[in-house]
């Protein structure tokens, strides 16, 4: 893929709420030894605590999209990566 190519991004028509919520609850998490994802049990405590009525799947989803942005942020550790926030845009010198 050419470096200076746009990502090809999806375009979201539904489940916007989904990404507000995980942006609310918080991504990440520091465990003391590193990152981790939020695990089951404070995902449906912050769900109960605001009232949201969720599905099983919108549940795994939100912990998935979690799991995508620890992913993401560890591979924007390495020194040639480029970080996932600026992957795709040119760069400015």
């Amino acid at each position: 893929m050419n470096a200076k190519a746009p990502l090809p991004l999806v375009e979201i028509e539904a489940g916007q709420y989904l990404i507000d919520i995980l942006h609310q609850l918080g991504p990440v998490r520091s465990n003391g030894m590193g990152l981790s994802v939020p695990d089951w049990s404070e995902i449906v405590a912050f769900a109960t605590a605001n009232g949201l009525p969720l599905d099983p799947w919108e549940y795994r989803l939100i912990r998935t999209m979690s799991k995508a942005s620890l992913a993401g942020f560890n591979s924007g550790r390495e020194a040639l990566s480029i970080p996932p926030m600026k992957r795709g845009k040119e760069t400015e010198e």
